[in-house]
């Protein structure tokens, strides 16, 4: 396994990327929730993740390398992953690409607001002033106007939090875990709940076309996946967390050249809000942990 090396333009580069194919994914995922329920699109998805990686596994070091070096770590990943999927597939299926892409941007906000009681971090009133004002532009993205709130923020806001949460564990556990037994086990753990929620929800059997589309799928949700874990395994979260923000220019131009989505004052308002928020956390960490 590759431990933390000190590579920051890679991990800038793997980040980029993983954050356009991400972004891909996501418009993938929104095309396929207009005709298919949310459980069964991470079931089916999760099929062809899993079965390259497998292959890649068994052909590095048979079924000893399925082996983990703590499966608690993983456990624990999993479950913030699980949370993550559902709620932003959820969340694309009910509102435009951009607005959901811009709400999981509160990912930086909410994990300075967690440091102090998850953690045990000081967060002094620079970072608290900051967590105020990007979860004011959260409240600006929501459109809050009786006729035109976005109750679905709330979904968004989940994936944004259980995506921190899956983060921050990313960091800690990839110095000492393959990237692909990593994202076996997570997206084992994610197909798995998504097979058994599926059985509440009516099953469409997937014609060619739209069967290629869950392919599609699989290679780019477990792309930018893999490429995102080694973007944490070359550099410092707090460097590359800052280009997660290139997805809302991918998102915008998908969702206007496929849905017709035009962002509005609200939500471009609100997300300078929530970015230059996230931005300014980012560089009082880096700062303090410099000092």
């Amino acid at each position: 396994m590759t431990p933390h090396i000190d590579a920051p333009g890679r991990g800038i580069a793997l980040m980029l990327a993983g954050l356009l194919v991400l972004t891909l994914n996501d418009a993938t995922a929104k095309w396929l929730a207009a005709d298919y329920p949310v459980p069964q699109i991470i079931s089916l998805r999760g099929v062809f993740i899993l079965a390259p990686l497998a292959i890649i596994l068994l052909m590095r070091g048979g079924f000893g390398a399925f082996k983990p070096h703590r499966f608690r770590n993983h456990a624990l990943r999993s479950l913030c992953f699980i949370g993550s999927t559902f709620f932003i597939i959820t969340a694309l299926s009910l509102m435009p690409l951009a607005d959901a892409i811009a709400f999981t941007f509160t990912t930086p906000l909410i994990v300075a607001a967690l440091a102090p009681f998850i953690l045990g971090e000081r967060v002094g009133w620079r970072r608290w002033s900051a967590i105020l004002i990007g979860f004011a532009g959260i409240i600006v993205m929501a459109r809050p106007t009786p006729d035109a709130f976005q109750w679905a923020a709330f979904i968004a806001l989940g994936a944004a939090f259980w995506g921190s949460l899956r983060d921050m564990v990313t960091r800690r556990i990839s110095a000492e875990e393959p990237t692909d037994l990593i994202l076996f086990y997570s997206t084992a753990a994610v197909m798995s709940v998504g097979g058994i929620a599926a059985i509440w929800f009516p099953w469409r059997m997937p014609d060619g076309p739209d069967l290629a589309l869950f392919a599609l799928l699989g290679v780019l949700n477990g792309g930018a996946h893999y490429m995102m874990i080694e973007a944490h395994r070359w550099a410092e979260a707090s460097i590359v967390a800052p280009f997660r923000y290139s997805a809302l220019i991918w998102a915008l131009i998908l969702g206007f050249f496929i849905w017709g989505d035009v962002p509005d004052a609200w939500l471009l308002c609100g997300s300078a809000l929530v970015v230059g928020s996230g931005l300014y956390i980012l560089h009082r960490e880096t700062r303090t942990k410099r000092s």
